[in-house]
Parts: C-alpha cells; structure tokens; sequence
C-alpha cells in the first residue's frame, strides 16, 4: 500500500472509468451479437409501450387472418357441395325430360326408389361437415341442418308452396367481421331457394313418380332450382374472394407492423461495429493507464 498511496485516487478513477467502458463495450457487443437494441423492454424505456402496441395489433391480425383461413375451408367446401348438387339436379332434369317423353306410362323410367336415392343423396351433400363445422347449418355448426324424414317436414300437402320444415339449422347466418368494421359472410344456409326447390321436386317424384302432371311440376321445380343454384355458387365465390382479400392485407398490414417494431427494437450493426472498436480501444489505454500508475512507488523518490 506504501508503494500506491500517491497514485490512489487516480487509479480508482481508471477502474471506475474501465468498468463503465466495458459496460458499454458488453452492450454494443449484445446489439452486434443479436441484432437488437436490448433483449428485455426495460432497455427500450420510451419505446416499451410502443413496442407492446404494435406487437398486439399484429397479434390481433394474426388471429383475424387464422379465422378468415378457416372460414374460407368452410366457404370451399360449401362451393364444392352446391358443384356436386347443380351436377345432381343436371341428372334430375334429365331423367325428367326422359320419363316425361316416355309413351310406356307401363315402363316408368323414374322410380319412387330413384327419387327417394337422390333425396339421400342431396341431404348428405347439405350435411357437409369440415372440422367439426356444419357449413349450412347457419350459427348452429354443431349439428346438421337437414333431416328429410323430419315429421315437420310434409311438402306434398301443398307442392305449390316452399317447405323448410326438413331444416333443422338456425336462420341467422355465420359471418366474420373485420377489425376495421368489414362483414363477410360465411356459406349459406340449407333452406335456400334452390336447395329447398330441388328437394320438394324429388319429394313430388318419389310419390307420384308416374304422374305426368306431378312429373311436370317436378321438372319446372328443378329447373328454378338450377338457376337459384346457380345464384348461391356466385355468393359463395363472392366470400371466397372477400376472405382471401382478408388474408392479403392483413399479411399487408403485418409486415408494416413488424417492419415498426424492428425499428424499435433492431440495433444499427454499422454504428455497433465501429462503437465495438472506439471502446475496445478505450479500454486497452485505460488498462495501459492504470498498469503504469501500478508501477509506480514512494521508494523511489525516498533516499
């Protein structure tokens, strides 16, 4: 301690100036290693809250876009079904037109059993499930919409008169509404016009499948019902390309948003290089500095 007591106070103010060098140095060499200002929010300071921010509307989007994905599967698959019913009623007519050119009334070429099959057929097709979800079941995607052997369910009192008592799904639509206040609907229910028209006319065939006058009305039925099927495969095309438009701007708007948020948290790699090197340098003349003050002794001054 003899050998030091001149050079103390200068000494102590080197290491404090080297421990704050190499605080600094740790720090720029974090920002070159990481890529960021600082790895917790305290070291944003200001920044923090703005950070926080940004990071929940993304978040906000993300859940958005993962909503609007799974409803537009929905929207698929119920375009795919409504595909598989226009083909359905197409063979309809046709057998249709056939039975009612037929001049062996003997020799029907449409049974009960054949509208009774297509019947079945039609009700699987509005049964379409995807995950779990009834696609035309309207709000109640929880269970299936249609059941033609539902007792409510009687078109041949009056087959002049529409018939919905085979649905068993809500009349409130699902429907998916953006964060900036846009409303998409999501498939269509089953008693829609061209849906409860088809069945009605394979109801009227399967009681009277030789009636000609009852065969006929079937035939104008199903025709009504191809244009109406035809309406609903554009609304559904329609929501297919609102929920896509849903997906691309808000990976739009996503990419601003992390684009921000790394202009708050991403380090300038140029200026913590040249920072690295200014306080590297520092820190050896400072050890330099304090490896000469340790030199020093009182003995050589005294004789």
């Amino acid at each position: 301690m003899v050998s030091r007591i001149a050079t103390f106070a200068n000494t102590n103010l080197l290491v404090q100036a080297s421990m704050n060098l190499q605080s600094k140095l740790s720090s720029q060499q974090s920002q070159e290693a990481s890529g960021l200002k600082t790895t917790s929010f305290s070291g944003l300071k200001g920044d923090a809250g703005k950070l926080l921010d940004l990071q929940g509307q993304t978040a906000r989007l993300q859940a958005e876009s993962d909503m609007a994905t799974a409803a537009a599967a929905d929207v698929q698959s119920a375009y795919s079904a409504v595909g598989n019913i226009t083909d359905l009623t197409t063979t309809i007519r046709t057998q249709l037109s056939a039975a009612l050119s037929n001049t062996s009334p003997s020799t029907p070429l449409i049974t009960s059993a054949d509208a009774q099959s297509w019947l079945q057929t039609l009700q699987s097709q509005l049964n379409t499930e995807v995950g779990g979800r009834y696609v035309f079941s309207g709000q109640a995607v929880d269970r299936p919409p249609v059941n033609f052997a539902d007792a409510k369910y009687n078109p041949n009192n009056d087959p002049t008169t529409p018939d919905t008592g085979y649905y068993e799904g809500t009349t409130a639509t699902r429907t998916l509404t953006t964060s900036t206040g846009t409303t998409v609907g999501i498939s269509v229910s089953a008693d829609s016009s061209g849906f409860e028209k088809l069945a009605r006319a394979l109801s009227m065939i399967a009681a009277n499948p030789t009636d000609q006058t009852q065969l006929s009305g079937a035939y104008d039925l199903a025709t009504s019902a191809m244009t109406d099927l035809g309406t609903t495969q554009a609304t559904l095309s329609n929501q297919a390309a609102a929920l896509d438009d849903i997906g691309s701007d808000n990976a739009v708007k996503t990419t601003t948003l992390k684009n921000l948020a790394g202009d708050l948290t991403g380090a300038d790699l140029s200026t913590a290089a040249v920072m690295v090197t200014q306080y590297q340098t520092q820190l050896e003349a400072v050890y330099g500095s304090i490896g000469q003050l340790s030199s020093v002794s009182i003995l050589k001054y005294l004789a």
